[in-house]
């Protein structure tokens, strides 16, 4: 029999279980993550056949989960409040070709001091005190996106860090991104810029962007998608004082949320500052003595556009896990396709940012609205276009109608992409000869059609560029034939006006000048 001390013994351990199980069921209460765990063992065990069946539902939870985040497809990294490495996963050996033995209770803050990790994101979130994401360098192993989180115990203590990361290339969204970030690059290409402005309205535009592209001033251009925001961007900037220096475009909606912070903003590594090579500096930083595009800002998150609007104000940023502010001189143009004024009502955009990027608002109007511009636009993408493809391709009288007739609500980018698959799928018209088309539209020189997509429209509407009127001549015939057919259908200047997708002053003209006076 046992003694009366080892009898104590054994209800002191008892009773000390009983404790630790039910402080460790306390713990989890609200970790959602643990439920199936909370469900199994329901509540704290009050006697010894309880405790047995909870102790062995928490082994077997702990066995359970090693195993899952030893096999999880993400590099799993995970570092004590200290900063002490206690945990990776096989895809962390993987990912970065160290073994465990080469981290384990390695001190992160000395692994990102002497540049083994490039930064060290265990130490970068216990900097910041919060989840970072940043693009990581391990050695010779590049390309990875980090993103640590500060774990809390029950007390509110910071408890643990975990990291995962995953290379860029094996995830789509991420991929994409940079995969266009290498082939384009952030600054705007050099090919030669040309705006088509044969409407008043964009004659207003650019004689706005005349007046405005010298000054320091914060721009807000806003209109519709395809309407070239972008471009009338690189035309403020390659005119004005800033043109030997840089054009960075952002776009705000292109880069995955968790990256944005530390791509606009650049990071930090440890002590090492400025262009530090154990730093990395952020697209802000790059336009240096440029241009600052950020466009669809109205897609940047709520906590950025604080940081965002700092900037503005001050014109100095710091980088994540940063301890001094960086100025940067840099004159800054945004550009929306979405009512800011309204997101703002919403909650979706803050009023003090809309106000302080709004000091010279530019609205590019949609196409429909400046049909002036149509058929010079048309015609400068059908030049490069036959340019591109070394074709001839010339428009007739059905495209002509076809164009002045479509409402194009994705404006000029829709119009680019149309005249370029017209001139992609012109083929010989001998090997077509006899056949009827499903569309009719434009010829070339050589005897090659395209056509407007219209069902059922046959191909003797075709010219050649030989036989083709001069361009002012088949614009006008065009114009006046719409023109007539609509007012002797509708009667009124607003109807044609709505019918053709033009202002109503233009309607009057066109009507005054095509059929009042011409019965005079």
């Amino acid at each position: 029999m046992k003694g009366t001390e080892g009898r104590e013994s054994e209800v002191d351990l008892y009773r000390e279980l009983k404790k630790r199980v039910a402080d460790y069921l306390r713990s989890l209460q609200n970790v959602g993550f643990a439920n199936y765990e909370l469900m199994k063992i329901k509540k704290a065990p009050e006697s010894e056949e309880e405790l047995m069946q909870a102790l062995d539902t928490i082994l077997a939870s702990s066995k359970e989960l090693n195993y899952i985040l030893e096999e999880a497809s993400d590099s799993i990294f995970v570092c004590d409040a200290d900063g002490v490495a206690i945990r990776v996963n096989k895809k962390f050996q993987r990912m970065t070709h160290l073994k465990r033995s080469d981290v384990l209770g390695a001190k992160m803050s000395e692994l990102d001091a002497n540049g083994s990790f490039r930064p060290s994101v265990c130490h970068l979130t216990i900097k910041e005190g919060r989840q970072v994401s940043v693009l990581q360098e391990i050695g010779d192993v590049s390309g990875m996106a980090v993103t640590g989180v500060p774990v809390y115990d029950e007390r509110g203590e910071l408890f643990r860090i975990i990291t995962n990361a995953v290379k860029i290339d094996e995830v789509a969204p991420i991929a994409e991104y940079f995969n266009g970030k290498k082939k384009k690059g952030d600054s705007v290409p050099d090919e030669k810029l040309e705006i088509v402005a044969e409407s008043r309205e964009m004659r207003q535009v650019l004689s706005m962007a005349d007046m405005v592209r010298d000054t320091e001033s914060n721009i807000l251009i806003t209109g519709e998608t395809g309407v070239g925001k972008g471009v009338l961007v690189r035309y403020i900037h390659e005119t004005g004082n800033r043109s030997d220096m840089p054009l960075i475009s952002i776009n705000c909606g292109a880069i995955p949320e968790n990256l944005l912070e530390s791509e606009l903003f650049g990071y930090e590594s440890g002590a090492f500052t400025g262009a530090d090579r154990h730093g990395k500096p952020g697209l802000i930083e790059l336009a240096e003595g440029g241009t600052l595009f950020l466009d669809e800002i109205s897609e940047l998150p709520l906590m950025l556009q604080v940081k965002i609007l700092h900037f503005l104000q001050t014109k100095k940023l710091m980088r994540v896990g940063g301890t001094k502010e960086i100025s940067i001189d840099t004159r800054v143009i945004a550009a929306s396709n979405k009512n800011l004024e309204e997101e703002v009502e919403k909650g979706n955009f803050r009023s003090d940012l809309f106000y302080r990027i709004n000091v010279i608002p530019i609205y590019i109007p949609p196409l429909r609205e400046r049909r002036d511009d149509l058929m010079a636009i048309a015609e400068h993408f059908l030049a490069f276009y036959n340019g591109k493809y070394r074709k001839s391709v010339v428009f007739t009288d059905d495209m002509k109608a076809y164009i002045f007739s479509h409402k194009w609500p994705g404006n000029v980018r829709e119009l680019e992409n149309y005249i370029e698959r017209m001139v992609v799928i012109s083929a010989p018209e001998e090997r077509d000869k006899g056949k009827a088309s499903d569309a009719a539209g434009v010829a070339t020189g050589d005897g090659v059609e395209a056509g407007v997509p219209q069902a059922g429209a046959g191909t003797d509407g075709m010219v050649t560029a030989e036989a083709a009127d001069s361009l002012g001549d088949i614009i006008e015939k065009t114009e006046r034939d719409a023109i007539i057919e609509a007012y002797e259908k509708y009667g009124s200047s607003y109807k044609v006006a709505e019918a053709l997708g033009i202002s109503q002053s233009t309607a009057y003209r066109r009507i005054k000048k095509f059929i009042k006076d011409a019965e005079k």
